[in-house]
């Protein structure tokens, strides 16, 4: 039987390419009083992605740009650049995975906190491969 990636394995190398190509730090649960800016990420969705020869599942990943209080957008619409061209270079995951896709599907949703901090949400899908089908 094969095994799929964990959750755990796959939100940590996004979260270490998010922090390594961007330099803010990246969470899957904020901490308390974080200062912004900030990214946090939250899996939206897992679902098969199987094709004729292989197993695979594809993980649809949010990813929260949280910028400090500001009357412009500009602040977290930098952000939402500096994790887009981040994540143009592929996740490492274990190796006996095999990342198939990374795709960005844009930004979800723009707006202001009631904190008057900036918030915009990108999405994310995942592709990975976890076994061939044998016949």
């Amino acid at each position: 039987m094969y095994k799929q990636i964990g959750i755990i394995d796959l939100l940590a190398a996004i979260r270490k390419q998010v922090e390594d190509g961007t330099g803010i730090p990246c969470y899957d649960a904020v901490p308390k009083d974080a200062p912004a800016p900030f990214y946090m990420m939250e899996l939206v969705m897992s679902r098969p992605a199987n094709s004729k020869t292989f197993f695979r599942q594809a993980y649809t990943v949010n990813i929260h740009s949280v910028a400090a209080a500001s009357v412009s957008s500009a602040p977290v619409l930098d952000m939402v650049q500096s994790l887009e061209e981040a994540l143009t270079e592929d996740i490492k995951i274990p190796e006996r995975y095999v990342l198939e896709n990374q795709m960005n599907m844009g930004v979800q949703a723009l707006g202001t906190d009631d904190s008057g901090e900036k918030r915009a949400t990108s999405a994310f899908v995942f592709t990975v491969r976890y076994g061939i089908k044998v016949k």
